[in-house]
């Protein structure tokens, strides 16, 4: 005898949204294209090595790495309020794109005239470029995000998200081949030139990446209200409202922020090893592809934690594997009387967690807000999360100034202190999977 009619629909697997297969492809594709041409500008590997290459300061090494994560981050809260309430989101995401991503071609072309002749100057335009080219990524990525759901059902969109981190990471292993040659003392390219086309690879990419953003069919906005955006300085007000009345927003923050500042270690991973521990550049090529090769891993990881249990538990799963990159690095000094081979062996593994960690930490985080707050305040949300998170900044820099004056395995301890605090206070964040205890704020 057949079911009734109800108890079939209410086993009925739920209704995708139409365009679902064709929006899965294309932030596939964009996502892990993007990913891709991070891999040829990696904050952790290949600009620490060219800024290193440059300079002797440990202070400028973790000062471009800093300018990064404050490029993409600051501006968001202002670029939220623009595009809160715009009923499509597409055009702005998709002209931002086209806008900032042929920057580092320029880049590439100022750090092969004048990397040997004016070592100042490829400096400075190096970071003048990325930091431009992050300040317009962030006008990409506030309504990407809003994108990405009114596109994605949420119990969707960690496989769709883990997707793109598994094409990313398959391609950045090629990539990080392709440093390891170009970085090698037998590469077919000299210094500066083969930075230069290693920042030129990276803008390529990017701008595939924008192409495929042009894919994206958006559906209408439906819980809009349909009032005037609220302007800069009427978001600015609403933030201390929003963060005492939403106590669990507040608490994401402070998480992220402690989180952020296990990055006092990013850029000094690659220095410790080329530095102090006898590897050379061209090792610099392997730990690419070990952290592509976690990222790939974090793209899997993300697939089954996110859609099954929620950002909750990947929130605290990923604090735990980013402690592991400088617990290994405390470790790795024990490992110099066995030889060059036991030293890289235990220095691919930090590259490989440190990949598992990046490719993991944005996303818990940003999809906690997306199953938090209400559409119409998605984007404010998002926004003032990632400006109020760009204290982050601070972290490379801080890093530089320890490992100057102190030394750096005090860099990697600080680290898994800030690591340690981050789990800590991430077991009182609320599971948007349970039932909400604050109703989120409403931006007006």
């Amino acid at each position: 005898m057949a079911e009734p009619i109800a108890v079939q629909a209410e086993h009925a697997p739920p209704l995708l949204p139409e365009d679902y297969r064709r929006n899965a492809l294309a932030f596939i594709l964009d996502s892990g294209t993007f990913h891709i041409g991070v891999t040829f500008i990696s904050a952790t590997t290949v600009l620490p090595a060219f800024v290193a290459a440059l300079t002797d300061s440990e202070l400028m090494v973790g000062l471009a790495s800093g300018l990064i994560s404050g490029g993409w981050l600051l501006p968001q809260l202002f670029v939220a309020s623009a595009v809160a309430h715009l009923p499509r989101k597409k055009p702005v995401v998709v002209r931002a794109a086209w806008l900032s991503r042929p920057i580092l071609l320029l880049v590439a072309f100022l750090v092969w005239r004048y990397g040997l002749e004016s070592p100042g100057i490829a400096l400075a335009a190096t970071m003048l470029g990325i930091v431009v080219f992050f300040l317009f990524d962030a006008v990409v990525s506030v309504p990407w995000f809003d994108l990405l759901a009114k596109c994605l059902p949420a119990r969707r969109r960690g496989r769709v998200l883990g997707a793109s981190q598994v094409f990313g990471g398959l391609g950045g292993m090629g990539a990080g081949l392709v440093v390891r040659h170009l970085l090698s003392e037998t590469g077919p390219l000299a210094f500066p030139a083969n930075f230069a086309l290693l920042f030129a690879i990276g803008a390529a990419l990017f701008m595939v990446s924008a192409a495929f953003l042009m894919l994206i069919r958006e559906p209408a906005s439906t819980n809009l209200t349909g009032a005037a955006p609220p302007g800069p300085r009427a978001v600015l007000a609403s933030m201390p409202g929003i963060l005492v009345n939403d106590r669990a927003f507040l608490r994401l923050i402070g998480i992220r922020l402690l989180q952020g500042f296990v990055g006092v270690a990013s850029a000094f991973y690659v220095l410790h090893a080329t530095r102090n521990l006898g590897l050379g550049m061209a090792s610099t090529g392997l730990f690419v592809s070990a952290q592509v090769l976690g990222s790939l891993a974090a793209g899997l990881l993300m697939g089954l934690v996110q859609d099954r249990w929620g950002p909750w538990i990947h929130i605290r799963l990923v604090i735990l594997l980013t402690m592991v990159p400088p617990a290994i690095a405390l470790l790795a000094p024990l490992f110099t009387g066995s030889g060059q081979q036991a030293i890289l062996y235990t220095y691919l593994l930090v590259f490989f967690f440190l990949g598992i960690a990046a490719g993991s930490i944005g996303w818990p985080f940003f999809n906690w807000i997306l199953e938090h707050a209400r559409e119409a305040d998605r984007p404010v949300y998002i926004g003032m999360s990632n400006t109020l998170s760009a204290l982050v900044m601070l972290a490379p820099t801080l890093g530089g100034w320890v490992a100057k004056t102190v030394s750096y395995p005090a860099v990697f301890a600080l680290a898994l202190c800030f690591g340690l605090a981050s789990w800590w206070l991430s077991a009182r964040l609320p599971d948007t999977r349970s039932q909400r205890t604050t109703e989120p704020v409403h931006v007006s």
